[in-house]
């Protein structure tokens, strides 16, 4: 089953990936998609074609390869049951919390949750070289102000993005009261766009739930009281939860 994931705008301006044919890059994509929370999914080129590359001509055994050549994935086998670890999934992706965990059973050099093993070299994250873990020319996740040439953030660009996720924060909360306290609960979260979207996700199931609509949302709690108490971590109380998951992708 695909599930909706994240993509970083890092991912389309690293020169190494380039490296890689483009139905590769697309390929690489569509496997996040394909695994699990912790990353893995069985090892069958035919049948990832049919589900990810379904109307090109593609040889999706030679693109995977490229990719475990790479370090961008990691064929391996257990139980004699080949299988595929998504390298790092685990450090840029954010599961819904109601997806089920891994029925797969990790590398050897891995924890269950998909992270490496501590103790073992780290990569780090973004697209950068990691002679340590792969091959020449290896490429693992690193963050965004890790790519090669690019310029870390100045602060008022942070600023202004932390007050974009506010504004669209504040514009989405039902009850317009308490402007400044929520401002200031929001600064000191600090929001990365992971948290971001988690916040308005959980923003959304609680303004479908039965409380919130009651009595003309006379229950429903200042914007500032709602984030100090991590609200949005509750667990949903009705089957509308999942139908939210996709409303704050991307913020």
């Amino acid at each position: 089953m695909a599930r909706a994931r994240n993509i970083k705008p890092s991912f389309f301006l690293n020169e190494d990936l380039a490296e890689i044919d483009p139905l590769g890059r697309l390929l690489f994509i569509g496997l996040w998609c394909l695994a699990d929370r912790a990353g893995r999914l069985e090892d069958r080129p035919k049948r990832i074609k049919i589900e990810l590359l379904p109307c090109d001509n593609a040889d999706v055994d030679a693109l995977l390869q490229a990719l475990h050549d790479r370090g961008l994935i990691l064929r391996y086998s257990a139980d004699d049951r080949p299988l595929i670890q998504v390298i790092n999934f685990a450090r840029h992706q954010s599961p819904h919390h109601q997806e089920r965990q891994s029925l797969l059973p990790a590398p050897a050099s891995f924890e269950a949750n998909g992270e490496r093993v501590r103790g073992r070299p780290k990569a780090n994250s973004g697209f950068i070289s990691d002679k340590s873990e792969a091959s020449p020319g290896a490429i693992a996740l690193i963050p965004d102000s890790l790519i090669p040439d690019s310029k870390t953030p100045s602060s008022s660009a942070v600023a202004d993005g932390l007050m974009d996720g506010f504004a669209t924060f504040w514009k989405s909360y039902p009850r317009k009261v308490g402007k400044q306290d929520a401002m200031k609960a929001w600064k000191r979260l600090k929001p990365d766009a992971d948290l971001v979207q988690a916040i308005g996700e959980g923003l959304e199931r609680a303004k479908a739930s039965e409380q919130w609509q009651r009595d003309r949302g006379q229950f429903v709690p200042h914007a500032a009281t709602w984030l100090n108490g991590r609200r949005w971590e509750d667990e949903p109380d009705d089957a509308a939860a999942q139908a939210q998951h996709e409303q704050w992708e991307g913020v």
